[in-house]
């Protein structure tokens, strides 16, 4: 039997049948960080917060001639330990050799984002290079802190899509 966790809220008896030995370890890292996450079988990590920016920039790799390596929703108002729990996953999966982070802030702060990467890249045991595209709050302050840290941005989704596929393309080279 399989049960769908978007259901489980409804059916919380349910949650007791949950086999934890026969769950993907990755998948049970995100259920437990509140992450929506499901690995593909391309080579861009891809980090957004909402589904719709998420489907949209899938799409906007595909098209810069890149293959997703996952669809990964950080959610409203993520914080910066949640922010490097996603990208603990995102280096998990070692087909992944470039990330393109696609943040549009509303809930979610820019610079809570910034700082959430910065501590990833220092926990990080493996250089993949990264591309970060965040607008909307506190985008400003987010911009000065990935400057000041010397991660690659991004001005447009068209902009950073290109990038991560040139940068996915020079590693695998």
């Amino acid at each position: 039997m399989t049960l769908d966790d978007s259901a489980l809220p409804r059916h919380p008896q349910l949650e007791a049948l949950r086999d934890p030995d026969e769950e993907d370890p990755a998948d049970a890292v995100a259920r437990a960080a509140g992450i929506s996450f499901i690995r593909l079988d391309g080579t861009i990590g891809c980090m957004v917060n909402g589904a719709g920016l998420a489907m949209t920039t899938m799409d906007l790799v595909k098209r810069a001639g890149g293959e997703p390596a996952n669809f990964l929703d950080i959610g409203g108002g993520a914080k910066s330990d949640k922010v490097a729990s996603a990208m603990g996953l995102i280096l998990e999966d070692p087909k992944v050799n470039a990330i393109l982070v696609n943040i549009f802030g509303g809930i979610t702060r820019g610079d809570e984002v910034a700082r959430g990467l910065i501590e990833a890249r220092a926990q990080q045991v493996r250089s993949v290079p990264m591309v970060v595209r965040i607008v909307g709050t506190n985008a400003a302050e987010a911009s000065a802190l990935l400057e000041a840290a010397r991660f690659e941005t991004a001005a447009s989704l068209d902009e950073a899509a290109s990038k991560a596929v040139a940068a996915s393309r020079r590693v695998s080279a």
